[in-house]
């Protein structure tokens, strides 16, 4: 046998990454379902960071291509803008929401413009932070697509991480 098959081959093999990868890189690195989570908690702050697929929220990862999907994307750019359809602290921390914001600024997205990943960071002031001993994630409830949530936790020094899913939705401290 001769080596030129192999090389060919190789050559084939090679030319289909190149060609391949930027679809493959479009929407960035993520698997559909599954999400990042940031919590740290610092005296009385409580930070939490969503690093999900948007197709996680919506069934869908691109511009909305119909009215039903129109209707999709404004229902939750509605529910964003009500963290705790993110994310609960218990309720005898008495937290209380100081800010929010996602990564792309949802009011200033280019309709026509894909959206890999959503990032959605929630900041609580909490009166009693000895009381958070778990933290819920309402987002399982609204978004039947979204199957995990991988969520790492920073507290006193302190580090954990855990998988949560939609069948027991909350962190335990």
């Amino acid at each position: 046998m001769s080596k030129i098959p192999t090389r060919v081959a190789a050559c084939a093999l090679f030319t289909a990454a190149a060609c391949f990868s930027p679809l493959a890189l479009a929407h960035g690195n993520h698997t559909h379902g599954h999400g990042n989570v940031q919590v740290s908690v610092e005296g009385a702050a409580l930070t939490v960071r969503l690093d999900v697929p948007l197709e996680a929220y919506l069934g869908y990862d691109y511009p909305p291509r119909n009215e039903k999907q129109q209707q999709v994307w404004q229902a939750f750019v509605e529910r964003v803008a009500d963290p705790l359809r993110f994310v609960e602290p218990p309720a005898e921390a008495q937290c209380k929401l100081s800010g929010s914001r996602t990564e792309p600024a949802l009011g200033e997205v280019d309709p026509k413009v894909d959206i890999a990943n959503l990032v959605h960071e929630i900041r609580f002031e909490c009166a009693q932070p000895e009381a958070l001993k778990s933290l819920s994630f309402s987002a399982f409830r609204d978004h039947p697509g979204l199957k995990q949530l991988r969520v790492r936790l920073e507290r006193a020094g302190a580090k954990k991480t855990q998988t949560i899913r939609p069948r027991f939705p909350a962190l335990v401290f």
